[in-house]
């Protein structure tokens, strides 16, 4: 049984579930100290023009400017381009033009920006200003694509509007795929008279909040409720399904117990799960997952898997069960970008050939587009999955600043020795003779108790004075050296 939970009770942090005979299929959280940009239009204006980039710098009104690739610029919005022909020579500083945020800020990089417009109701998406009238590639039944594609051709829409069917819109009538296209053409003449009044650079469309983008895009007509712990949310969730989906607005329902929601449901634990690197699977085999800064790697490790009796078929049954799983929490995490998995070794090349189906299977509903290869003949298969948000990890998470992300510190000996270097260097620099130096508590008494030998040597050799105290402050690595004035004669 297929069930959305929404967890809204604490409004700066709204969880929202898909859970599937009590596995969590799906988590997305909101938080309200941090801006959810993905999706939002502004009303722009190119800062630079980096013809070297095939690219153009936007202002749109943050502090990092966004990129905008020559391959995302629609001419339709640029004065005096034309479609097919270079649009550089069109492009200026100042120009003001409609942006929206295809790719959310990340570290030191800005925003990636797109001309190519696009605004999602429930069961389409209006693609202003582009020749356009397609199908979800996730539609794969050519009956219902067929009648999909004699409904588009029955709608009556203007030259330059463009039009995709989402996976939603499967089995809707032309009344029911009329009535969202016509909601959607009155957002967006909305859209227009507002950037043309709008100061430059601001925000002229956002994306729905949590609640309305989640009921919008994951409530399917197989999940049997969707409670919801916060009246005032529910109130809220309640006049949205009545709008777009009448029929199934019986399925909202106010949770009202004492325990909590998610608690109630067991989610708690399988949350907590999503934020560990390692993944153990029911055969005793585990899962890997490291996430950098040019992809995300996945291992798999056969463990206590003891599942067969030879190691082919135990490295076949793990690495298929570790498919299912991977494709679980690609989901889950929201990892995107470029993944690497690191299977079991196999020689058999039906195994191999199941295990990617396998995976591929797995990630037929995944909502982001996907592009899977192949398992190579060292064991690795190679995938690109869209990135719709900021996965868990950002969205929660902050660099551990005793570490600075890198998940390791120096040693209290290593810190102590890097400490003596640097005294020595400081006092050849600047003939201080007498110096104040700062150190971590446990560095420092290492110093003074292990390795004085070493402190006496170097006054000896400079015929200076050096005082070592605890500085609380410094981490493993860091030092704080102080000269002390000179007495005069």
């Amino acid at each position: 049984m297929k069930k959305m939970l929404i967890n809204a009770i604490h409004p700066e942090e709204i969880r929202v579930a898909v859970v599937e005979n009590s596995v969590l299929k799906e988590l997305h959280i909101e938080s309200s100290l941090k801006e959810q940009l993905r999706g939002n239009i502004f009303r722009g204006k190119i800062s630079k023009v980096e013809k070297g980039l095939d690219a153009v710098f936007v202002d749109y009104g943050r502090e990092k400017h966004g990129l905008l690739p020559k391959g995302d610029m629609n001419p339709a919005f640029v004065p005096g381009a034309l479609a097919g022909s270079d649009i550089f020579p069109c492009l200026r500083n100042g120009l003001e033009i409609p942006v929206q945020v295809s790719r959310e800020e990340k570290g030191a990089k800005g925003a990636l920006l797109t001309m190519n417009l696009s605004i999602p109701g429930r069961y389409m998406v209006l693609v202003p200003k582009q020749e356009l009238a397609g199908i979800s590639r996730k539609i794969e039944d050519e009956v219902q694509r067929k009648r999909l594609k004699e409904i588009i051709g029955q709608l009556q829409l203007p030259a330059d509007m463009g039009l995709i069917v989402r996976t939603a819109g499967m089995d809707k009538t032309k009344a029911d795929l009329s009535k969202d296209i016509n909601y959607l053409m009155r957002l967006w003449k909305s859209m227009e008279a507002e950037f043309v009044k709008a100061p430059c650079p601001s925000l002229i469309y956002r994306e729905g909040d949590i609640i309305i983008r989640s009921i919008r895009d994951y409530f399917t007509s197989d999940m049997s409720e969707v409670l919801i712990d916060d009246e005032e949310t529910h109130k809220r969730a309640l006049l949205f399904m009545k709008s777009v989906m009448p029929r199934h607005q019986n399925r909202i329902k106010f949770y009202k117990q004492s325990k909590p929601l998610f608690t109630k449901y067991d989610l708690e634990q399988q949350i907590q799960g999503i934020y560990d690197k390692k993944v153990k699977l029911k055969s005793g085999g585990t899962i890997v997952i490291e996430s950098t800064e040019a992809m995300v790697v996945i291992d798999v490790n056969s463990a206590q898997s003891r599942s067969s009796k030879n190691i082919e078929d135990t490295a076949f049954s793990t690495n298929m069960e570790a498919a299912a799983e991977i494709a679980r929490q690609l989901v889950l995490r929201d990892l995107g970008g470029l993944v690497v998995i690191d299977f079991i070794d196999m020689r058999s090349k039906d195994h191999i050939r199941k295990v990617e189906k396998e995976l591929k299977d797995r990630l037929k509903e995944d909502r982001a587009h996907l592009v899977i290869g192949k398992i190579s003949k060292f064991g690795i298969m190679e995938l690109s999955r869209e990135k719709l948000t900021s996965t868990l990890m950002e969205k929660s998470h902050i660099t551990c600043p005793t570490c600075d992300g890198t998940g390791m510190v120096r040693s209290v000996e290593s810190s102590a020795f890097m400490a003596l270097r640097e005294l020595q260097l400081f006092i050849n620099r600047n003939k201080a003779k007498s110096i104040r130096v700062g150190l971590p508590r446990d560095v420092a008494l290492y110093l003074l108790n292990q390795q004085r030998k070493h402190l006496i040597r170097i006054e000896q050799e400079f015929s200076g004075e050096i005082h070592i105290y605890f500085h609380e402050g410094l981490k493993h690595g860091q030092m704080e050296i102080i000269p002390e004035p000179q007495a005069s004669s």
